[in-house]
C-alpha cells in the first residue's frame, strides 16, 4: 500500500492561492523589467495554481462527473497537480459544477505558448508585445477577481496591493 506523501486539503488550497497571487506579482514585475516571456510563464503558473485550488475544493463534484473509474482515480490522485495538457478539460468540468474559468484558462494557455515560442509564426497567436501585455493584464485582473470572490479568506492583502500598484503602472505606461 502506498503511503500518502502529503494531505491535499485546506492548507494545500491556501498555499495554491498564495502561490497564484505571488505568481501574478512576479508576472507584472518581470514584464516591467522587460522579461516578457518569463512574465507570461508566471501568469500561466498563477492560473494553474488557481485551478489546483478549485480542483481540490470541488473534488467530490468532479469525481461525480467522471465518465469511468480510470478518470475518477485520476481526479482523486493526480488532478490537483493540474498538468498542462489537462487544464482545458478540468476547466470544462469545473464549468459543469458552476465555476466558469474557461476563458481564463484559454488566455493562460496562449501566454504559455508565447513563453515557449515567442512571436514565431505558426506557434504563437501573438505578433507584438502590446497583444501579450493586453492578455497578461486580463489574466492578472481575472485571476485576482476570481480569488477575491472564491478564496477571499486566503488572499494576502500586501501582495494584492502590490499587484494593483504594478497594474496601474503598466496600464498607464501602455
Amino acid at each position: 500500500m502506498e503511503k500518502e506523501l502529503y494531505k491535499v486539503g485546506e492548507e494545500y488550497v491556501e498555499a495554491r492561492i498564495i502561490e497564484s497571487l505571488s505568481d501574478l506579482l512576479l508576472a507584472l514585475a518581470l514584464w516591467k523589467e522587460g522579461y516578457t516571456r518569463n512574465s507570461a510563464g508566471k501568469a500561466f503558473s498563477a492560473v494553474k495554481a488557481l485551478l489546483s485550488a478549485f480542483v481540490v475544493t470541488n473534488e467530490d463534484k468532479l469525481v461525480d462527473l467522471a465518465k469511468d473509474d480510470q478518470e475518477r482515480k485520476w481526479i482523486k490522485e493526480k488532478a490537483h497537480v493540474v498538468p498542462t495538457h489537462g487544464m482545458y478539460g478540468l476547466a470544462q468540468m469545473l464549468k459543469k459544477v458552476g465555476i466558469d474559468v474557461i476563458n481564463l484558462v484559454n488566455y493562460a494557455l496562449d501566454l504559455h505558448e508565447y513563453q515557449y515560442n515567442g512571436f514565431e509564426p505558426g506557434f504563437s497567436k501573438y505578433t507584438k508585445k502590446e497583444q501579450v501585455l493586453e492578455d497578461l493584464i486580463t489574466v492578472v485582473k481575472e485571476t485576482k477577481k476570481v480569488i477575491n470572490s472564491c478564496f477571499a479568506k486566503y488572499e494576502v492583502k500586501e501582495i494584492s496591493q502590490k499587484i494593483d500598484e504594478l497594474l496601474k503602472e503598466l496600464e498607464e505606461g501602455k
